[in-house]
């Protein structure tokens, strides 16, 4: 006699009520096990943005890929040029207005130097005209030749570079992955 009220235990096919958890016969769980599928799908999700997010292009353009008989093309990067001044300009003014024209874009920068991280991982860019700034671009040193290059220099010296903004933030300023020292 199966009704609403009550189910068969899929272990010991007693009834049993329908809203059991486990089973008084045999007291083993009737219920339950859709945490470990939601589990399983989130381990699988968690996999699948790990293998297809957080791949970087290593060349310093865009690239269209055609059939294997067609040559790979390289688009260069068009950087806009701007001076940390403007930007932290901008940022003061208004730091959402200031992350949609900056992040994710390839920009030109000059700055006054005013760190220099000692393990060489990168340095501080400050506006030119500023003695003191709340804010500035944290700049990521990428490459041996650019560590190099910022080992020849002095805070307080100018300098320019280009890379892409990859974070804008009304408390620690702008960040920028550096592919070039000029």
């Amino acid at each position: 006699m199966n009704n609403e009220k009550t189910k068969k235990c899929k272990y010991c096919k007693s009834e049993i009520p329908a809203d059991a958890r486990i089973c008084p016969q045999c007291r083993k769980k009737v219920k339950g096990g859709k945490l470990k599928w939601i589990f399983l799908l989130l381990v699988i999700l968690m996999i699948a943005g790990a293998a297809s997010g957080g791949k970087k292009e290593s060349s310093k353009g865009s690239r269209s890929a055609g059939s294997s008989g067609e040559k790979t093309t390289v688009t260069p990067i068009t950087y806009l040029s701007v001076s940390v001044d403007d930007m932290v300009a901008e940022l003061e003014d208004n730091a959402l207005n200031a992350s949609d024209h900056y992040k994710d874009t390839y920009l030109e920068i000059t700055g006054k130097l005013s760190n220099i991280d000692s393990s060489g991982k990168y340095i501080n860019l400050d506006p030119v005209n500023s003695d003191f700034s709340i804010y500035g671009v944290q700049c990521y040193i990428s490459d041996d030749t650019q560590r190099n290059a910022i080992s020849n220099m002095k805070k307080g010296d100018t300098v320019t570079l280009k890379g892409q903004c990859t974070d804008v933030g009304e408390v620690l300023g702008y960040s920028l992955d550096i592919d070039e020292i000029e």
